[in-house]
């Protein structure tokens, strides 16, 4: 029998196979290094192993499958699982596999969550397993009612970064691309990180209110795709006094100039 070590690496193996085979080819070694592996899903090995022997079957598998027979009992574990079989049963076509499917749930929570400006948000994401599919799948109910996100302005936040996701066709590639050009130079600003959008508060002198937008979730999405996003909303993250007249006048006018 294998060694811990050697049915780690075996495992590893096996899914690193499945991200080029079709899953309909997939044997059960691969459905379970696949589920372990690239899904992040370990704590329903046990069931899927005694349940699913192949891809084919996987494949199959419609939302009461994943409640009833692997005891998916967590809706959004049940959605990510079958978001991500659904983009599986298209790629068994001449489809390739989404980019949203490159976006694993430790880059979301962290990375992600981390340039939108909302790290709290970090283990809830984690725990709930979000993904680039599942985030792609996101809404307001979902956001409160399962990831339990009351603040109706990070709700905001958070669909309006997924929006510019699907607006980049969730190329993380390309974004960092585009985020790169605009780190040093004021344009472009709809891909602006949370981070980004710190920076230019300081570039315009107004640095000693900058860190007030620490976990607010101010990015250049929700500042440029978001209507009733203006100069008093933004001074109002700032926390700049109403009665500072001449600063909210330098704001209005720099956020113009964008």
């Amino acid at each position: 029998s294998l060694s811990d070590g050697e049915e780690q690496l075996d495992r590893l193996q096996q899914a690193e196979l499945t991200r080029n085979t079709r899953m309909s080819l997939w044997r059960a070694g691969a459905v379970q290094a696949w589920l372990e592996v690239v899904m992040g899903m370990p704590m329903y090995l046990r069931a899927c192993s005694e349940n699913i022997k192949s891809g084919k079957v996987l494949l199959g598998l419609t939302d009461e499958d994943l409640e009833q027979g692997l005891g998916i009992a967590h809706p959004i574990h049940r959605r990510k699982l079958r978001l991500a079989i659904e983009d599986y049963r298209r790629a068994e076509g001449d489809q390739t596999l989404s980019k949203a499917s490159e976006m694993d749930h430790h880059w979301v929570a962290t990375s992600w969550l981390s340039d939108v400006g909302l790290p709290q948000y970090s283990q809830t994401f984690q725990a709930h397993l979000v993904d680039g599919r599942v985030l792609n799948s996101l809404s307001h109910r979902d956001l409160k009612q399962f990831l339990n996100i009351s603040d109706q302005n990070h709700q905001t936040s958070l669909l309006l970064a997924i929006q510019l996701l699907q607006i980049v066709s969730f190329d993380k590639e390309a974004l960092q691309a585009r985020r790169a050009k605009c780190e040093h130079q004021d344009w472009d600003p709809i891909v602006w990180t949370s981070h980004r959008v710190i920076k230019w508060i300081k570039d315009i002198d107004l640095k000693e209110f900058a860190d007030n937008l620490q976990g607010e979730g101010i990015h250049g999405a929700l500042m440029a795709l978001d209507p009733s996003f203006d100069t008093e909303a933004l001074a109002k993250a700032l926390r700049i006094p109403g009665h500072k007249h001449m600063l909210h006048q330098h704001l209005y006018e720099e956020m113009s100039s964008l």
